[in-house]
């Protein structure tokens, strides 16, 4: 079992694990208590040495694992109290022995919380939200062209404006007429606009970059938009076409190959041949059997022509999606050409976009991975920002990022650090200076072939300073978020437990081999078998080698004797097996009450038995037991243990407290 598994079943129910401990505490030595006195908020239940349990701990670990959320009876709080105090007395021990101090545990602990940290580091509503816009988008597909000119996200202000002035004056001549295909052919700096004259074709959410997808959303058919900005430059768009989303068909196919660009001759052939097959269709004949006859097909020809489910949106060609929407419950389209061939096709099966709770994790999972996600995370640094009074020096940031030469911009700048460092920005109680700020750059630039020195470092430095702020936010959750902090002491506590458990427990019952057959010796008493049939089993070449074999069994011939003259021809024409099984065994059952030679045909034609007779009850081998007996050692290991570990440390139980818990 792979040890995240196990951790979990730590933090699921932190007493599971100590099960075998609350029937040793029974013989734990006595347990110091508190004396009457007034019960505060909040007070201590139990401590151990210097360590203390109070109230909203102790009830928040019991709660968790009850399914009855009445107040809890006095028994159930002891049964707990027992279970938890094992469990703390393990966690002392290995802080104790510096377990929290090695840099394995660290890291794991580590990694765990960069896991759950991460919920906290985005905005639910922003998120929630976008999830909604998603899901909402993808009832609808989108037909849309567009003319790009490039400018990188570095580029001077003088470099941008021009490409913003030359994305204007092209749009203004395609609102005055001009058409936008011809204005894509000779503008557009997206490479393919010189074939496909801008068009992009059908696509739906999660298609196209975010800010592009925006724009497609939000125009109407027909209309062009307002120059508009991507990471890939300056664009304006045309809606060509819009259409409600069609789902998924499934459809069954015949198809007579062509091939692109085949000759006259061949498309006559394939027409002539696809023809042939609608008409013996329309006469009556099963699609099946046509598919079987002239579709060549190869990847669906095994199924009868049944495709896959078909997207409206998958990668077949447009005309070919477009006949097999549009059929109807038990339609078959009339043959059709495509650049691959000619085809028939017929209506199998059609489901629907599934609704937003049948879609919700799909969505939520795209929404994270994609670039809309930046959203949420703009809102929580936003709220970082204000919540943690940021402030940012733009003077000390414009005096950096001027002294800046070329070097910078081909990715081969050196930092010299300042005796006198400036202050960038501040948050919360952190301040970072253009020390920090220039360490970071020169271990992130990158070489561009054109971009200003100024603009590419104030790029990288509201980079660098989102990533601050949340960091700091992650540094501080513990201090804002209780259930944060209680989940995240869990985690410490149960990697700790889990492996000093694993030394003291599990891994020495799997390799104290001297110490589980001293355990066996005192307690095989204990793994029994109850009396036992012993039989033969004997398998048979063939019935008459079980005929000639029985036959000289009941004769009394010896064993010896009869296998050397049966496998004599061929080897293992007879097999013997001893068996031993106790009566709730169906063979063993049959054969109980039997002697000697007994063939029961109903088991197995070809073999036949020998029962030797009932064996009494008695212990099971080490071997035979291993698993339960390694079990059981675990148990008493972990009972030892804890023994050990009441003896050890000082356990004080406030009574009071205690008590109060079920009032």
């Amino acid at each position: 079992m792979k040890k995240t598994a196990l951790l979990l079943g730590f933090l699921g129910f932190l007493g599971t694990l100590q099960l075998s401990a609350q029937k040793s505490s029974k013989n734990a030595p006595a347990k110091k208590t508190i004396a009457p006195e007034v019960i505060q908020t909040n007070p201590i239940i139990f401590s151990i040495g210097s360590d203390v349990v109070r109230e909203d701990e102790f009830l928040r670990q019991l709660n968790k694992n009850r399914k009855d959320k009445t107040k809890p009876t006095e028994t159930e709080i002891r049964e707990y109290l027992d279970l938890y105090v094992n469990f703390k007395l393990k966690v002392k021990e290995a802080v104790s022995m510096s377990l929290d101090t090695n840099p394995t545990f660290r890291s794991e602990l580590a990694g765990y919380r960069k896991q759950l940290a991460a919920p906290y580091l985005n905005d639910k509503k922003v998120t929630e939200g976008l999830m909604q816009e998603a899901f909402e988008r993808m009832k609808m597909e989108v037909n849309a062209s567009h003319i790009l000119i490039n400018v990188s996200a570095n580029a001077s202000p003088k470099d941008t404006l021009a490409a913003y002035n030359k994305i204007v004056d092209i749009r203004r001549r395609a609102l005055k007429g001009e058409s936008f295909d011809s204005l894509a052919a000779k503008f557009s700096e997206d490479p393919s606009a010189v074939k496909n004259f801008g068009k992009l074709g059908w696509f739906t959410v999660f298609q196209m970059v975010y800010p592009f997808e925006n724009v497609a959303y939000t125009l109407n058919k027909g209309e062009t938009s307002a120059p508009f900005r991507t990471q890939f430059g300056y664009h304006i768009m045309q809606v060509n076409n819009k259409r409600p989303a069609r789902g998924e068909v499934k459809v069954q196919h015949i198809m007579v190959r062509t091939g692109y660009g085949a000759t006259d001759e061949t498309n006559k052939n394939a027409k002539e041949r696809i023809e042939a097959a609608y008409q013996e269709l329309t006469a009556g004949a099963s699609f099946d059997s046509i598919v079987e006859k002239y579709s060549q097909d190869d990847g669906s020809k095994g199924t009868n022509g049944l495709m896959n489910w078909m997207a409206s949106l998958s990668g077949y060609p447009d005309d070919f999606k477009d006949i097999c929407f549009g059929l109807k419950p038990g339609q078959t389209s009339k043959p059709f050409a495509t650049d691959y061939g000619y085809h028939i096709v017929k209506y199998n099966d059609f489901r629907p976009l599934g609704d937003y709770k049948e879609l919700q994790d799909i969505i939520k999972n795209k929404v994270t991975r994609d670039s809309r996600s930046e959203g949420s995370k703009t809102a929580v640094i936003v709220r970082v920002k204000k919540e943690n009074n940021y402030k940012e020096n733009v003077t000390n940031l414009n005096e950096f990022t001027n002294k800046l030469d070329t070097s910078f911009v081909s990715g081969n700048w050196k930092y010299t650090p300042q005796v006198t460092p400036k202050v960038l920005f501040t948050v919360g109680n952190q301040t970072h200076t253009t020390n920090d700020f220039g360490k970071y750059l020169e271990a992130n630039q990158e070489p561009v072939e054109k971009g200003n020195p100024s603009m590419l470092a104030k790029n990288l430095f509201t980079i660098w300073a989102n990533e601050k702020c949340i960091a700091y936010e992650e540094s501080i959750l513990e201090t804002k978020y209780a259930d944060f902090k209680n989940i995240m002491s869990e985690y410490h506590d149960g990697i700790l437990l889990f492996d000093l458990t694993d030394r003291k427990v599990w891994g020495k019952a799997s390799t104290d081999t001297v110490g589980l057959e001293n355990f066996y010796s005192v307690t095989k008493g204990k793994y029994m078998w109850k009396e036992r049939v012993n039989y033969q089993l004997y398998s048979c070449l063939d019935a008459k080698t079980k005929a000639a074999a029985i036959k000289m069994f009941k004769a009394g011939k010896p064993d010896a004797e009869i296998f050397k003259k049966i496998n004599k021809k061929l080897k293992n024409a007879l097999i013997a097996k001893d068996q031993k099984a106790e009566k709730t065994d169906a063979t063993a059952a049959k054969l109980w009450d039997k002697k000697g030679v007994v063939d029961i045909t109903d088991l197995d034609v070809n073999r036949f038995y020998y029962v030797l007779g009932i064996i009494p009850a008695e212990p099971k081998t080490l071997k035979e037991a291993r698993g339960l007996v390694t079990s059981d050692y675990q148990e008493f290991l972990m009972a030892e243990w804890v023994k050990e570990l009441r003896t050890k440390y000082p356990l004080t139980v406030n009574e009071p407290a205690l008590i109060n818990l079920t009032r």
